[in-house]
């Protein structure tokens, strides 16, 4: 499902990483790192959370289009199957 690629963080983004590391490792105020940390901790569930949602609810919608594909193409050999037989 997923390519190497889609593992690797934009420059962008790395950037703001080495920022988001060099300050934590100079903050010396380990309430003010505790706070960060539980803010992290719930935005990173609040993402996972999101995320399962979306994809469920592609999948959902994938599975719907799948089933009336699959119907149209059974009605149709069923069809063509019927006619065929009538002709004999």
């Amino acid at each position: 499902m997923f390519e190497e690629s889609d593992f690797e963080m934009p420059l962008e983004k790395q950037l703001r990483i080495r920022v988001i590391e060099k300050e934590i490792d100079e903050c010396t105020d380990v309430d003010a790192l505790r706070q960060n940390l539980k803010q992290c901790a719930v935005s990173l569930m609040k993402y996972q959370h999101l995320l399962s949602v979306t994809l469920r609810k592609q999948i959902e919608k994938d599975m719907d289009l799948f089933g009336d594909k699959i119907i149209k193409e059974v009605s149709s050999i069923l069809l063509d199957g019927n006619s065929g037989q009538e002709q004999n």
